[in-house]
């Protein structure tokens, strides 16, 4: 990164007028340049793995002070406080960022330059109106993780179809366990589980559903969606723990890590929880099946790193956003913590588990979809339609009509296209 040096100028005042003085030149000065991260903090990236990148940056650029921030409460998701965070004027100079949609429309994203991102394994990935705003550090996928020791004593195997999973519940329910660690109170793990059926069910019959919807082509009302979330609430309603309204994420590990629970929906992340909390924990995967198969799989390409459109130090943030990419000691750490996929072309190397290998080898055989919930670019969910979704899928959880529920959130896109325009 270059350094900010001045050079000072001596001006002296004679009388009325202003002159150079002449003579000795005087040392140039430094200047220390601050910016604020905002991160997402999570069970596993803690606020001190976090620290690890903003350190290593400011180790190798003496004259930048990196602060990290991060969400005050594990119940409050990352986008949701850096909306907190624009409205009130503290809007970080550069963010972990996973819904740009709702910002780009209020003009607080930079569009990154996109010949600065050639490192990145699809550097168009998710640009909105043909700019890119976010660099994608890394892509998950969703399906179910289930309790390989418990599936092979009671005889069970990963089901084909969706009617499969269904027998499945009730096998495992039968046999006086738990079948669906689930829970509603930190406001988003159940909608993991809702849009992992949506983008098996919906978007991999139609991966332009998004595109339709914003510009008012199909409903949310639309029968395939209602059979999608009907699913959806048949498995959290009949063979999800009777607690999951009180509930937290942290819990629904316990429920499951403790063999309470024998499936876990939930997205890849949770391989770097199984080294964390239970390393001796024998935990295998499969995807969402729909009615006829279990071929695709869900995927997350939509988080990484923004910048503030307004921030002071534009350069700076540029440069930050190459070092995370760049420094291979940090970015191999990054991705070994939660067994990610890279987000850039260069192969990483980082110690894999057994479980992380056998999700890597069915990726490449499943056909990937992108997550509902997250879906990227212009098909992304119109601003606010996200929030509506987290309340919509928990009250849908607690046996609200699916039907009336879709019916108002049509109600509610209409409202949000309506602001957008």
């Amino acid at each position: 990164m270059k350094k900010l040096a001045f050079a000072v100028v001596v001006l002296t005042l004679f009388g009325a007028g202003l002159a150079f003085a002449a003579g000795e030149a005087e040392e140039p000065s430094t200047e220390t340049v601050e910016i604020v991260f905002a991160v997402n903090e999570t069970p596993i990236l803690t606020s001190d793995f976090w620290s690890i990148v903003s350190n290593r940056f400011m180790e190798a650029n003496p004259g930048v002070v990196v602060e990290n921030i991060a969400q005050p409460s594990s119940n409050i998701m990352i986008r949701d406080y850096l909306k907190t965070l624009l409205a009130t004027g503290q809007f970080p100079d550069i963010m972990v960022m996973a819904s740009p949609a709702d910002f780009v429309a209020a003009d607080a994203l930079m569009a990154l330059p996109t010949e600065s991102l050639s490192y990145l394994l699809d550097p168009e990935v998710g640009q909105i109106n043909g700019k890119s705003y976010v660099a994608v550090y890394k892509y998950q996928v969703g399906g179910f993780w289930f309790n390989k020791t418990a599936f092979r004593e009671l005889g069970l195997s990963e089901p084909q179809t969706f009617d499969e999973l269904l027998s499945l519940c009730e096998t495992i329910e039968a046999a006086g366990q738990i079948p669906i660690s689930m829970g509603l109170k930190d406001g988003w793990p159940q909608l993991v589980l809702a849009s992992m059926i949506l983008s098996a069910d919906v978007l991999a019959e139609d991966p332009e559903w998004g595109l339709k919807r914003n510009a008012d082509e199909v409903q949310f009302s639309d029968e395939n969606l209602v059979r999608a979330l009907t699913k959806y609430q048949t498995l959290v309603q009949n063979f999800a723990n009777d607690d999951l309204a009180s509930v937290t994420y942290v819990q629904m590990l316990e429920y499951f890590f403790s063999g309470r629970a024998l499936m876990l929906p939930m997205g890849s992340w949770v391989q770097g929880e199984a080294v964390r909390v239970n390393p001796d924990f024998e935990v295998g995967f499969f995807p969402v099946p729909s009615d006829e198969a279990a071929d695709t799989i869900s995927v997350w390409a939509n988080e990484g790193l923004a910048i503030n459109a307004n921030t002071d130090h534009p350069e700076v943030c540029l440069d930050f956003v190459d070092f995370f990419f760049n420094d291979t000691v940090w970015y191999s750490q990054f991705l070994q913590t939660e067994m990610l996929f890279p987000g850039t072309k260069e192969v990483v190397e980082y110690e894999m588990s057994a479980l992380r290998e056998d999700v890597g080898a069915q990726f490449e055989t499943l056909r990937p979809v992108e997550h509902w919930y997250d879906m990227t670019g212009d098909a992304a969910l119109l601003p606010g339609l996200q929030a509506y979704f987290n309340k919509m899928t928990q009250r849908i959880a607690m046996g609200s009509s699916v039907e009336e529920e879709l019916a108002l959130y049509d109600a509610e896109w209409d409202f949000a296209n309506s602001n957008a325009q």
